[in-house]
This record gives structure tokens, C-alpha cells and sequence, in this order.
């Protein structure tokens, strides 16, 4: 079996991390650091526009990353931040790649943070810590990393806000496959996420979830050969159940698919689940350039989940 995945987001001008750019022009952050200043000012570094790669140590794991920033935007702006995570043996620079995202940051102004997995970038090893009595893929139990991922959002937020005052009413996640699975994880543990989009992934039944109700959008291809479609109906359904929606939905047409939205869901807690007629294990309206990871005749998962975040989470 082959697993693939998705990236994060986060907020707020807090504490970060200091570092120093290496001679290959990779930067080195010292997270530790971070615990002997207090909220100091946000946006107040300027040499790291564009895409940066950085490493840091969260959760007691050496972790890297990749940033974008938009190089047109004052870094003084309050901007959101969205955080996007792979699938199993991908990386976050792939993900970079397959969704297109920087076109949409530098046309919307989105920060963006692409974090490799526990493993590495294109690891055999189990990329993320995604709970409990997740949805099985079809060869059985997925794998799970067990370090802390959410050390890792937390340590990205605070080194990108150097960077960037970030907007922490707007901070969001998505990721795919596995990365899909930690999206909806840490949709159900955490309330800094504003909204998630996991795409291609499953979850458990939220039974569990410290976080309280929050927009959620859901994609997956009809013919996924490595995460059935049903991991992510009943994601969808645990959601909205969740959220406190109705079981009943209204559909509407997309390239290629159709996304049902469940009825009577409370302000700040729509769920909307997207399904693409005999599609694939694949980033919906990724570019053909990308391979197998992408599926370009459909609708643009990434622009889908960016509409659905500025209708549902703004």
C-alpha cells in the first residue's frame, strides 16, 4: 500500500524562536529561545519572504518546514495563516507543488507553512500523530507516528510570526491522506484552528475532541484505491453530528463531483463533504506535472477550501 498526505495552520504575534540562516540558505531555529522573551513585537524580521525552508526543535524531534510568505505584503499586516500537511512517503515541498497554494497566497495574502512529518520528507516512517481508532485504509490499520505534532504547529506559528503578524482569528489547516487524517485530528483538539480541510483522509468518531464546533470541509475521490470514500463520509457525518447539524443535505455540482452540505448547522460549524466521481488517491485540480499525486480534471480542491473558509470561517 502507498500512503500519501497534507499541511497546517496556526495564529497570533506570541513568542518565537530566533535562528540563524545556514550557508545552503536552509534556517536553523533555536526554540528555546522562544521561552526567554515575552510576546515580543510580530513582523519585525524582513529577509525571509518568499519560500524559505527552516528546521526547529519541537517536541523534543529536530522537525523542518517550508514557509511562504508573499513578498508584496507588510509583514505588520495582520495575515492569516493556513498550514498544510503531507501524506505517507510524500513531503511538505510536494504538497508545496500539488496544491498551488503560494498562486492563492500571493493573490489573497495567506502565509503558509508546510511541515514535513515525524520521519522526514518522503519517509517510510509514520509522518504524523493522528489519535486513536482511526478509520482503516484498505489494507488495514494506518500508521501512526506517536511524537507531538502539535508542539510542531505551535513552534511553526510563533517563528513565521517573526516573520509575519499573523491574524489568529484566521489560522487553518489542511493536509492530505495521512496529512488529511492530522487535519481532522487536530480540528478535534485544538480551537486556535478556525476551519480544516482534510482531503483524501479518515479519522476517529471525535468522541474524544477537546476543540468545540468548527467548519469543516471534506474531499475525497469515489475511487480512492488507498482510503475509502466511506473514511471520509463517516468523518463528514462525525463532524456534523459534532457540530450539532442535521442528518438531511443539499448538493451542488462541481468539476467533476458533487459537495453535499448537512443542513441546520450552527454559525461557525457548516460541514460540507465533496466527493469527485472516479477519482483517485490525488490532490483534486492538482497540476498533471506533479504525478500521481494530482488529479487535474477536477474541481480545485484548493480553491474550494479557500472559498469555504472565507463563506464559513471569517
Amino acid at each position: 500500500m502507498r500512503w500519501l498526505g497534507l499541511p497546517l495552520l496556526i495564529t497570533a504575534c506570541g513568542s518565537s524562536p530566533a535562528g540563524t540562516v545556514e550557508p545552503d540558505g536552509e534556517v536553523v531555529i533555536d526554540a528555546a529561545h522562544d521561552a526567554a522573551i515575552d510576546a515580543p513585537a510580530c513582523g519585525t524580521r524582513s529577509d525571509r519572504r518568499g519560500k524559505t525552508t527552516r528546521t526547529l526543535e519541537a517536541g523534543g524531534l529536530e522537525r523542518r518546514y517550508h514557509v511562504y510568505l508573499p513578498a508584496a505584503a507588510s509583514p505588520k499586516a495582520p495575515m492569516p495563516l493556513v498550514y498544510v500537511h503531507h501524506g505517507y512517503t510524500m513531503s511538505g515541498d510536494l504538497m508545496f507543488d500539488i496544491t498551488r497554494y503560494a498562486e492563492l497566497a500571493d493573490a489573497e495574502g495567506i502565509a503558509l507553512a508546510f511541515p514535513d512529518g515525524q520521519g522526514g520528507a518522503l519517509s517510510a516512517e509514520a509522518p504524523w500523530n493522528v489519535g486513536d481508532g482511526v478509520c482503516n485504509a484498505v489494507t488495514g490499520a494506518p500508521p501512526i507516528a506517536t511524537g507531538d505534532d502539535f508542539a510542531l504547529l505551535d513552534a511553526i506559528r510563533a517563528d513565521v510570526s517573526e516573520d509575519q503578524c499573523i491574524d489568529e482569528h484566521h489560522v487553518y489547516a489542511t493536509g492530505f491522506s495521512m496529512g488529511g487524517y492530522f487535519t481532522h485530528h487536530a480540528g478535534c483538539m485544538r480551537d486556535d484552528l478556525r476551519a480544516i480541510a482534510p482531503h483524501s483522509g479518515g479519522t476517529h468518531d471525535l468522541s474524544g475532541c477537546t476543540a468545540g464546533p468548527k467548519p469543516v470541509i471534506i474531499f475525497h475521490g469515489t475511487a480512492d484505491p488507498v482510503i475509502p470514500t466511506s473514511c471520509g463520509r463517516s468523518a463528514a457525518d462525525a463532524w456534523a453530528q459534532h457540530n450539532g447539524c442535521a442528518t438531511t443535505t443539499t448538493s451542488r455540482d462541481v468539476q467533476g463531483g458533487t459537495c453535499v452540505s448537512y443542513d441546520g448547522c450552527p454559525a461557525g460549524g457548516q460541514v460540507e463533504l465533496c466527493t469527485f466521481t472516479l477519482m483517485g488517491h490525488c490532490w483534486a485540480g492538482g497540476p498533471l506535472s506533479t504525478g500521481i499525486y494530482s488529479c487535474p480534471p477536477y474541481a480545485d480542491a484548493t480553491a474550494l477550501e479557500w472559498q469555504f473558509f472565507k463563506a464559513y470561517a471569517w
